[in-house]
């Protein structure tokens, strides 16, 4: 299980490392702009199924971070790690509700695509997995 817990810290620290340098750099807003663009063009081009396919894939992220939280507090002793992943699971549990709610109201045309995103909230759920990674990916390399 402990190696399960280092690959998925490593997979984050990857997939999210691009994000926080554009955030650090003080510029994440063409980054979000591409984001926004390629997500409406796979939507024309995906049709009506985009849809289903949004909500699969916005439910397997949830059960994706439930699973990375699940391992961290069943395999991590640092009170430190411990407090940090509680508080980052209290504002992963606001931004997947808000995202949750975007989607909803987008697909019963209540909201725009451009609205759906909340680039402050994406911000800080990017700049908490890079770094709560980060510490694990530490923590299990020389500390644990």
């Amino acid at each position: 299980m402990e190696v399960s817990l280092g690959i998925y810290a490593g997979v984050i620290f990857a997939l999210y490392s691009i994000y926080f340098s554009k955030i650090i750099k003080g510029k994440p807003e063409e980054f979000e702009l591409e984001m926004l663009q390629a997500l409406a063009n796979w939507m024309i081009a995906t049709g009506v199924k985009s849809q289903s396919q949004i909500w699969f894939m916005l439910i397997s992220s949830l059960i994706l971070e439930a699973t990375y939280f699940v391992l961290v507090l069943t395999l991590v002793s640092n009170p430190f790690i411990l407090y940090f992943t509680w508080l980052f699971i209290g504002i992963e549990t606001v931004h997947i509700a808000i995202l949750f709610m975007a989607f909803y109201r987008f697909f019963h045309t209540r909201l725009l695509l451009k609205d759906i995103f909340k680039w402050r909230l994406e911000r800080v759920s990017a700049q908490f997995f890079f770094t709560h990674s980060l510490l694990l990916i530490i923590y299990m390399l020389f500390i644990q």
